[in-house]
């Protein structure tokens, strides 16, 4: 930036030259060869400052364009979905913005983030079955000592792994999680 901006003034003050040169013919000595080597200058630091503007964009599209395919970087979570025996979305929660949901069922003394307490297995979910909870950039999940427990399948490796209570495990987009036999599709 500050060496586009040095080739732009400098273009500028060749053109001033330029403009006093060609204004005032009687009282410049060698008004000609001032002429010449004031445009062919001011041509060549507007080409420059251009070059470097083009390079910039072209550096920062690149950089922009490395960060969709840095396989170390997982896709970010937005929703968790829960689905249906036909794969059809039953219900959507959005979880943009927030660090820890609680999964489980509405009763009395308890309200959950995410209530299956209206999904097709209702039953099987305990009241606290299980949280997710955000950081340093991924969702985890863990079980909370529930009776019919959870699962996560990977989508990496299409594998259901069965979660030990009170051990999280790092989600990513594209796996689900089997709360009892509800499944939760992170997306």
């Amino acid at each position: 930036m500050k060496k586009c901006m040095t080739d732009l003034a400098t273009g500028c003050v060749c053109l001033a030259v330029f403009g006093i040169a060609w204004f005032y013919p009687e009282q410049i000595r060698y008004r000609d060869n001032i002429l010449w080597i004031s445009a062919v200058a001011a041509i060549v630091c507007f080409f420059l400052a251009f070059l470097d503007q083009q390079n910039r964009k072209k550096g920062l599209k690149e950089r922009l364009e490395g960060l969709d395919t840095d396989p170390d970087v997982p896709e970010m979570v937005t929703e968790l979905v829960l689905l249906s025996e036909e794969d059809t979305e039953l219900m959507v929660w959005n979880l943009y913005g927030r660090v820890s949901v609680l999964i489980g069922r509405d009763v009395k003394d308890s309200e959950a983030d995410i209530d299956l307490g209206q999904g097709p297995y209702a039953g099987m979910v305990d009241p606290e079955h299980a949280v997710l909870n955000y950081s340093s950039g991924s969702w985890y999940a863990e079980d909370l000592g529930s009776r019919n427990g959870l699962s996560v399948k990977k989508s990496a490796d299409g594998k259901i792994y069965r979660l030990s209570p009170d051990t999280p495990c790092r989600l990513e987009k594209g796996d689900c999680l089997h709360v009892g036999m509800n499944r939760l599709l992170l997306r």
